[in-house]
């Protein structure tokens, strides 16, 4: 499936996420779901406000979009 940019560089606040997304997206750093998706997974895990809640909403979303594979790094390219 192709990547929905609009999706990608909508701000954050303005996706239908609840609260508890958009809040610990901004406190995270993050305004736009690209910004997420550019994050190295180790830097991802690595933040001190990261948390399997947020993280497992995101995943909920991607794959609602069908854009899942954005979030995960390419074969052979690993950045873990």
């Amino acid at each position: 499936m192709i990547p929905k940019p609009e999706i990608l560089l909508t701000p954050i606040i303005d996706l239908p996420a609840s609260i508890f997304f958009k809040e610990g997206s901004k406190i995270m750093g993050f305004t736009t779901l690209q910004d997420i998706i550019d994050e190295e997974p180790g830097e991802l895990l690595a933040n001190k406000n990261f948390n399997y809640v947020w993280l497992g909403e995101l995943v909920d979303f991607l794959t609602e979009q069908g854009i899942l594979d954005l979030l995960q790094p390419t074969q052979g390219n690993s950045r873990v």
